[in-house]
């Protein structure tokens, strides 16, 4: 808890300064930051597109499926 707390008050002590707001904040990215964020994002755009497939398979387009039964329909009528 105290950890935390340090590190809070380090970030607002570097943001902060007897001025006010510091204009110019260098951020640092170490390599397995760089990572964790790769990944991250590199996740939940995979889950995204599974969830859009899923829901498309959960919840079918009427209008597709309407027009496939029209063309069916007029496939059989075509045949005989």
């Amino acid at each position: 808890m105290s950890d935390t707390k340090k590190v809070n008050r380090g970030i607002l002590n570097a943001l902060i300064d007897k001025d006010g707001i510091k204009t110019e904040v260098t951020l640092t990215i170490t390599n397995t930051t760089a990572t964790k964020i790769a990944l991250t994002l590199l996740i939940s755009g995979v889950s995204l597109i599974v969830i859009t497939r899923l829901l498309k398979e959960v919840f079918p387009n009427k209008q597709l499926e309407a027009i496939g039964s029209d063309l069916r329909e007029l496939k059989n009528t075509m045949n005989n």
